[in-house]
């Protein structure tokens, strides 16, 4: 059976998220016995407010407020048993996988990536009955969802149960691109203002899920620069209403960690921190996403509580503590400093550089999903000191941007040995007739 034909198929949409839950349900699970775990016990198993959901109302003010309610809804379910909250887990990572799906199918399936008719992302190309396909589009969306599914730097993310707060905001994140996505493609004003509200409530419910959604306006305005606007920032102008209030929005719910915000169970970021200095944790951080970027390539020796060592100065290499172990050597902060320089600067110089047609295409969507990798990060990974300097769970939804990296990658390399071997048939061939 000629794969390409699974592609085709009009229910491929429903095969892959199939696929997904069925991969994800198979990897993780022998999870669901896990026990409670560090900030598991202050966030859960000691906190009386959520054993009863008659104070919903004070649950979703508090702190995480949407996160501790999902939490005090298991408990009501089934207390303190662990099966529940590990299924809930899963039920998200499963949701937030099928979305990565879609959102790389849509984004794909908006720009021309100049590949041959029949196999390019464009919806023009279509099969012989007229039905869109985009056959490409949907292998490097499953490619994408798939690793994002299952590749072993997820696991703390799913199985450590207070990092639900992480899955959660993730899901809110991913949701308020998808309406955006939607918002700009409306022809009807009513239908616009309907998808646009999604927008503003999924970025409340993302940060009240955990704090790290605040990053979501950056990622809704580089995602229309470099797939809607095209480049354009006069067209931009038009939903320029909508970034007014996610700005505002932004402005109000930042309020508190620049005021002061002291830290608290669970790992809230803020300038209460006295274990590490802002300029400490900044030269750490240069490392950090190092070594957050080794781990996706090779996830070994992962652990849930490291020993990371700490940067006391940009040319002074850390002390790594006896017994640590690390995948690589820890340099000087002004190395890494120099190679994520590097990286970021390659994807500024692919997003503005004046080009047209399909070489646009291709240079901003591999800008776009190197800068979603650092934007993710920058709550976690800046000048405000957290007392753990690196956890793997902050990878969760950064990482999709490498994965759609491998996987656009991993499909160029799979069309070029296509073209090589057909290069070979033809000239076996042509050997065989002389």
């Amino acid at each position: 059976m000629n794969i390409e034909k699974i592609f085709e198929h009009r229910r491929f949409h429903l095969f892959a998220g199939l696929l997904i839950a069925v991969s994800a349900f198979l990897v993780y699970s022998n999870t669901f016995y896990a026990s409670f775990h560090f900030d598991d016990t202050p966030q859960i198993v000691e906190n009386y407010k959520i054993r009863s959901l008659s104070n919903w109302f004070d649950i979703v003010r508090g702190q995480r407020g949407i996160a501790m309610l999902t939490f005090a809804v298991n408990y009501a379910i089934g207390g303190l048993n662990v099966v529940g909250y590990h299924i809930v887990n899963l039920a998200i990572h499963i949701t937030n996988g099928v979305l990565v799906y879609f959102l790389i199918f849509l984004t794909l399936g908006r720009i021309d990536m100049g590949t041959a008719a029949g196999q390019g992302f464009s919806p023009a190309n279509s099969n012989s009955e007229g039905l869109p396909y985009n056959v490409k589009a949907k292998r490097i969306a499953i490619y994408t969802a798939l690793l994002f599914t299952v590749h072993p730097i997820q696991t703390q993310a799913v199985t450590y149960i207070v990092q639900r707060m992480e899955i959660l905001a993730s899901l809110f994140m991913l949701i308020g691109l998808l309406f955006f996505i939607k918002g700009a493609g409306a022809s009807n004003t009513y239908a616009k203002i309907l998808f646009y509200g999604g927008v503003l409530a999924s970025y409340l419910l993302g940060f009240y899920s955990k704090e790290t959604a605040i990053t979501l306006p950056a990622i809704i305005f580089l995602y229309d620069y470099c797939f809607l606007a095209s480049g354009e920032f006069r067209k931009l102008i038009s939903r320029l209403p909508l970034y007014i209030l996610l700005l505002a929005m932004l402005v109000i719910l930042a309020a508190p960690t620049f005021s002061g915000l002291k830290e608290t169970p669970g790992g809230s970021a803020g300038f209460g921190v006295q274990s590490i200095t802002s300029k400490e944790y900044l030269f750490t951080q240069f490392n950090v996403l190092i070594y957050y970027i080794t781990l996706l390539f090779v996830p070994i020796n992962q652990n849930l509580d490291y020993d990371f060592p700490i940067s006391k100065g940009l040319f002074e290499t850390p002390l790594v503590k006896e017994g640590t172990v690390l995948n690589i050597p820890i340099p000087p902060p002004i190395i890494s400093l120099i190679i994520l320089l590097g990286i970021i600067g390659f994807a500024l110089y692919l997003l503005l550089k004046r080009t047209q047609g399909s070489r646009r295409s291709q240079r901003s969507l591999l800008a776009f999903f190197i800068l979603w990798f650092f934007i993710i990060l920058s709550p976690t990974s800046s000048f405000i000191p957290i007392i753990d300097v690196i956890f793997e769970h902050r990878l969760y939804l950064a990482s999709m941007g490498f994965f759609a990296l491998f996987s656009l990658a991993f499909d160029r390399l799979f069309e070029y040995m296509e073209r090589r071997k057909d290069k070979v048939a033809v000239k076996v061939q042509d050997e065989g007739n002389a």
